[in-house]
């Protein structure tokens, strides 16, 4: 009696993740191609720059000081580009900064 299962409890994994946002709405695979390039892209700015998270195509960063935050926006439409040309379908729109985080 106590072995059976209850099936109004079960639920699929393709039904979980297809009602759940999962990662934000970003792809693993996504995250580990930009995690890997990321550092490529930035050259020596990336040691100043901390790739903290992917929110609907926006990429948070934090910036280790204002220097870094301005040089960021001021390369951050090349950056984009940049970091989009390893993906099938570019889906990064742009790059936001995070200072209290």
């Amino acid at each position: 009696m106590f072995l059976e299962k209850r099936k109004a409890n079960w639920t699929r994994a393709n039904e979980v993740c297809s009602s759940w946002k999962f990662l934000g709405g970003v792809a693993p695979d996504r995250l580990a191609v930009l995690d890997a390039v990321w550092e490529k892209e930035m050259g020596r700015l990336a040691k100043h720059c901390v790739l903290l998270g992917v929110e609907r195509g926006l990429i948070l960063v934090k910036p280790s000081s204002a220097a870094a935050a301005s040089e960021l926006a001021l390369r951050s439409s090349v950056l984009v580009k940049g970091l989009n040309k390893y993906f099938k379908r570019p889906w990064i729109k742009a790059i936001k900064t995070a200072s209290k985080i």
